[in-house]
């Protein structure tokens, strides 16, 4: 074998080995992760690897057929003492710059992969706060609509005229069958994008608004606290201390007027 030959075998070994080894240790990875990697995300990461391992094949296989044609001239033409020197110099050379050449995919890959990694573990804590507050919301709205009946049966403590105790229920069953809705969108599959979800919950609130205010329509700032001490001790304080702040800025417009 020729010192071209040995030059672009050892080369090739090296590249075998430093491939090779960056296989086992991506292999070696994947089941270390606390959250499953979307099926797309890991495709486009398998994809840029086999291309980058397919273009230095390419390389190294066009480089091997360069050397057989160097060689095979060798052969046809009697070899000086230097022009042995020569060929094994460049044989040096070219097994040096095939390993920068490796060396530098490597690590281009390398930071490509880290980057790639540390991504997907920013998107897997977002999506888990995402996943936190929309399973509040979800809960807060569940177990509001579910107490509402326990409200239903005080409603006579608070001396309401028989239509607008009427309106009551229904402006309450209107409001959180309409955050319920909302809450649904909250869990489609394939779930709602990071902005979307935030949208949504922003809907919920607005909804909890609108409740207020359609209370206040029909009720005085005094039947708004009382409802909302109500409200607060059978369904959730939350809501029901936004019913009592109503009422009490009711009182104040009130009192600013006389």
């Amino acid at each position: 074998m020729s010192s071209s030959t040995s030059a672009i075998f050892q080369a090739s070994s090296i590249l075998a080995v430093i491939l090779s080894g960056t296989a086992i240790y991506f292999t070696q990875q994947s089941p270390a992760r606390m959250d499953p990697v979307p099926t797309t995300t890991e495709s486009n990461s398998t994809a840029q690897l086999e291309e980058a391992i397919s273009s230095l094949r390419g390389e190294l296989i066009t480089l091997q057929f360069r050397l057989d044609a160097v060689e095979l001239a060798s052969v046809e033409e009697p070899a000086t003492p230097e022009d042995a020197v020569a060929r094994i110099a460049s044989g040096g050379e070219l097994e040096g710059r095939i390993i920068d050449a490796v060396d530098r995919v490597m690590e281009e890959k390398g930071l490509e992969y880290a980057r790639a990694a540390q991504e997907r573990a920013d998107q897997q804590q977002q999506r888990a706060k995402l996943n936190k507050s929309r399973d509040g919301f979800v809960s807060w709205v569940d177990n509001g609509r579910a107490k509402l009946p326990n409200l239903y049966h005080r409603l006579d403590e608070l001396d309401l005229a028989p239509q607008t105790a009427i309106e009551v229920e229904e402006i309450l069953e209107n409001g959180f069958q309409t955050m319920a809705f909302l809450t649904e969108q909250l869990y489609t599959d394939p779930p709602p994008e990071q902005a979307d979800a935030m949208a949504i919950m922003g809907e919920v609130k607005e909804e909890a608004g609108s409740i207020i205010q359609d209370l206040d329509e029909i009720l005085t700032p005094g039947e708004m606290i009382a409802l909302g001490q109500v409200y607060s001790e059978e369904v959730d304080p939350r809501l029901g201390q936004g019913f009592i702040n109503n009422g009490n800025e009711g009182d104040s417009e009130e009192e600013t007027q006389n």
